[in-house]
């Protein structure tokens, strides 16, 4: 019987809690290890982020075949195919953050915490961590942003954020706290996903003591994605090659 990737998620996720359970209970020496409950929520929230990812690539896949489809339907219909793909390569570039675009949104601001640490807490635990920033994009995606930027560098589909000291490299960019982060789209929806009780920006402010600042926006400017991807194994099929 073959495992869904639901069903290994789930999982792999009971394995990690009972790998963290086991080393709170005794380490070789007999003495007790503590797990900050940060680093079993984080997980969790991976693996979320994860299924959300999947879900998101049928969405694509099936935008594409419908895609194809109205490509078929213009052919039949003696419609010009160039056109209608030169307007889709218009939309894409405004989709994929290659222009300026603007709008309504959100003002997302993120911190290190100034809180007194517990006794034989974690230093991190207070810090803001790429895993949050992702976290962040991800609830914003979920809630219908059509635009983003981190300290005014454009979040594309294939950026890539990592740790890096106390700062966060985001597209090949060091960027250093605080973290801005806007979103284009439906300022109450954005604001809602961001300060739902349960929302990670809430448990981030609240349960873990970082500095989290939400404020909608009439209008605000989103740039472009200025920089050029470079594809190290992708190479275009040369017709009759």
């Amino acid at each position: 019987m073959k495992f869904s990737r639901w069903k290994f998620n789930v999982l792999l996720f009971a394995m990690l809690i009972g790998f963290a359970v086991s080393l709170q209970v005794k380490n070789v020496k007999g003495e007790y290890q503590y797990v900050p409950l940060r680093v079993i929520h984080d997980y969790k929230v991976s693996i979320e982020s994860e299924q959300k990812e999947i879900e998101n690539l049928h969405r694509i896949l099936l935008d594409k075949k419908n895609q194809v489809k109205e490509y078929e339907i213009i052919k039949e219909t003696g419609g010009d195919i160039e056109d209608a793909m030169l307007q889709e390569l218009e939309e894409q570039k405004l989709i994929g953050g290659f222009v300026d675009v603007e709008g309504p949104g959100v003002i997302l601001v993120l911190n290190d915490g100034t809180r007194e640490l517990f006794e034989g807490e974690d230093p991190n635990t207070v810090l803001v961590h790429d895993m949050d920033v992702l976290n962040l994009i991800n609830d914003l995606k979920e809630a219908g942003a059509e635009a983003i930027s981190i300290n005014g560098q454009r979040v594309l589909a294939t950026s890539e954020m990592t740790c890096a000291g106390y700062t966060i490299r985001i597209n090949n960019q060091v960027f250093a706290q605080p973290f801005i982060i806007k979103a284009i789209g439906d300022p109450k929806t954005l604001e809602a996903a961001l300060k739902a009780p349960d929302s990670y920006a809430q448990i981030l402010k609240e349960f873990y003591g970082l500095y989290v600042e939400v404020n909608t926006v009439l209008n605000m400017k989103i740039d472009k994605f200025s920089e050029d991807i470079n594809h190290r194994y992708l190479t275009e099929v040369k017709e009759g090659v």
